[in-house]
This record gives structure tokens, sequence and C-alpha cells, in this order.
């Protein structure tokens, strides 16, 4: 696998190394980079199959999602539905339950 380009707004800060599949999150946004998951092609108007996730925010030396931060601005509905919205988006994508991006060894 080549290089992955990332819409991260980081700066060209140093982003935290992937961790262990399984292990807790760090916010490095390997697996946002590598794919959009299956709720922002669903929901982010002409979101493509491939390439980087259009809602990888970048906050605090990590990545968050914008999908379970800030959904309305993504989809294009007010900010009043998103704690909501991002509580049920965090549930589907399975938000705290550890890195689930594969080990590339």
């Amino acid at each position: 696998m080549g290089p992955i380009p990332a819409i991260d707004g980081s700066s060209g800060a140093r982003l935290p190394l992937k961790p262990v599949y399984g292990t807790p999150c760090n916010g490095c946004g390997f697996c946002c980079a590598a794919e959009p998951c299956g709720i922002a092609r669903q929901f982010i108007p002409d979101h493509p199959e491939e390439g980087p996730c259009r809602a990888m925010e970048f906050e605090g030396g990590r990545f968050v999602c914008g999908m379970i931060r800030r959904p309305g601005h993504y989809i294009g509905l007010p900010d009043w539905g998103d704690p909501h919205m991002g509580a049920l988006f965090a549930g589907a994508l399975g938000a705290g339950k550890g890195c689930d991006a594969d080990d590339l060894a």
C-alpha cells in the first residue's frame, strides 16, 4: 500500500502512530484516511467511495470523527441535532471499542 493522502488540517504536525488492532484508539486517523466508513458514504452528499473521509477533523494532536462530533455540518442539517445524531453514529461505528483498522504486518 502506498501513502494515504489525508485532508487533515494537521499543518504537518507529527501524528500518533497507529495502535495495534483492538487496543484503545489514539486518534491516529489511519482508518478514516484509508477509506470512508459506510456512514460517511451514505450521509455526506457526493462522498466518493474511496480515498480519505471528508469528515476527518484534526484537533488537539489527534483526529476525531466529524460525523460523531458535528454531523449536521457534513450532512447539511441544523446543528441542534448534532448530539443525538452523533451519539447514534458513534454507536453504529463502535466508537470507544478500540482500533478497528487491520494491522499492516
